[in-house]
């Protein structure tokens, strides 16, 4: 009898650390979950800030692989969720700029011509050719 009770209170403390564990699994849990709720909140007001601040109509120079291009915020922007998307509308990123002010990019300025041009008509065109 005694044997069924030792095992009987090794499984008693076994099922208590587990749910010590799981208590502490939840309470973690939370805590990420609030500080993902404060950083989302964050990046929502620069969001809100920084359209506050252009209209849309913004001038930027990018200097990508040593050629200049000109383009506007609104360009950058009509690709939701690309990586111009992140770059103006986070607020978070800013990425370092060239003596002249330009943002730097280190790509083909070839291909970023055809990125570029396709932003501005809706149409990927290759040569001159759609």
């Amino acid at each position: 009898m005694d044997a069924v009770f030792h095992s009987y209170t090794a499984v008693e403390d076994a099922f208590r650390s587990f749910i010590n564990t799981l208590t502490d699994i939840q309470d973690s849990a939370q805590q990420k979950w609030i500080q993902f709720k404060q950083q989302r909140s964050t990046l929502e007001r620069n969001m809100a800030d920084y359209n506050k601040q252009t209209d849309g109509t913004q001038r930027i120079s990018l200097d990508v692989g040593g050629t200049v291009f000109n383009t506007t915020s609104e360009t950058l922007l009509k690709q939701e969720e690309s990586f111009f998307w992140g770059m103006l509308r986070s607020g978070q990123w800013q990425p370092d700029k060239t003596e002249t002010g330009q943002y730097f990019i280190d790509r083909s300025p070839h291909m970023f011509g055809i990125i570029l041009d396709y932003l501005r008509h809706g149409e990927m065109r290759v040569d001159g050719n759609k």
